[in-house]
């Protein structure tokens, strides 16, 4: 990794080799894209925003062309191109001029918290729109499915799950962009300042105001019916919030006992394989608002 970050930093060609070139990988291997964002995200981190821009505009034309040429679209790969870095790219901006990582993370989950209110105050019925969407992608599979698969069943989940997929994908896609920031970030220290990502990345801790309004959602969720699905699909956007804080007081507290990077990585693959772990690393992200955990552990509270 340190190896690839060197390399996007050493020429802007470099850069655009690396960038638009993952950007056409991810066409087969998707998670791959992840990788070019991160590396656009670095150049805007130590260079600045007229750098990354010149960057930026060499990659997309190198991915339109290759849409062109190997794709036949030019506009449907450079606009995939353009909604994998831009928010990337902001938000490496923002933590650049704040040199806080907070602000950062406010700068992801805010646009996605107003993309879950544009799409019910655009779209009447969100639900049915997904439901739509998601039969139309998993009917040929179910058309295919051996005779002891529940279809009506498979079916009437697609419907519940139709009424918290805008949650689901907004939440995904700021997941997704802080977690290229942080390996940006990552990459810039281990390049620049040796330790400053971890120092920086362990004191991760949002305006209590987000706190406030999660609760205010939770608490509008349960008691009016009305409005209660639009809620809970933003809840879903402050559960990747308080997820990364979480994340953040796990690592003090682990840190501080012995074989403390066994305990990490024992907690990263416990992530992994059992997703159920988030809720309880989400409410303790949630809870340190009040609690101040990772000070309260430290003072031996």
């Amino acid at each position: 990794m340190k190896g690839l970050a060197a390399f996007v930093m050493k020429e802007r060609w470099q850069a655009v080799l690396v960038i638009a070139g993952l950007v056409c990988l991810s066409f087969m291997i998707p998670l791959v894209g992840l990788l070019s964002s991160a590396a656009l995200g670095l150049v805007v981190l130590r260079q600045g925003l007229p750098a990354a821009a010149t960057v930026l505009a060499l990659s997309a034309a190198a991915v339109a062309v290759f849409g062109g040429v190997v794709l036949g679209s030019v506009a449907a790969p450079l606009i995939y191109a353009l909604l994998l870095w831009f928010p990337t790219a902001v938000a490496a901006w923002v933590l650049r001029i704040s040199r806080r990582i907070e602000w950062a993370l406010t700068s992801v989950v805010v646009p996605a918290l107003m993309a879950v209110l544009a799409v019910y105050g655009l779209i009447g019925d969100p639900s049915e729109f997904w439901n739509e969407k998601l039969i139309r992608l998993v009917q040929p599979l179910l058309d295919q499915a051996p005779d002891g698969l529940d279809a009506d069943g498979a079916r009437f989940g697609l419907r519940v799950a139709a009424h918290y997929a805008t949650g689901f994908v907004s939440a995904g896609s700021a997941l997704s962009v802080f977690l290229t920031l942080m390996l940006a970030r990552w990459w810039q220290s281990l390049l620049y300042n040796p330790g400053g990502f971890r120092a920086e990345f362990v004191e991760l801790r949002p305006a209590p105001a987000f706190a406030y309004a999660a609760l205010a959602c939770i608490g509008g969720a349960m008691s009016l019916p009305a409005v209660a699905e639009l809620l809970w699909n933003l809840g879903l956007v402050f559960f990747v919030l308080y997820l990364m804080v979480g994340v953040a007081v796990i690592h003090v507290l682990l840190s501080r006992r012995s074989a403390g990077k066994f305990w990490l990585a024992g907690f990263y693959l416990l992530l992994f394989v059992i997703p159920q772990v988030a809720l309880p690393v989400a409410l303790m992200g949630f809870t340190d608002v009040w609690m101040d955990w990772r000070h309260r552990r430290a003072a031996g509270v």
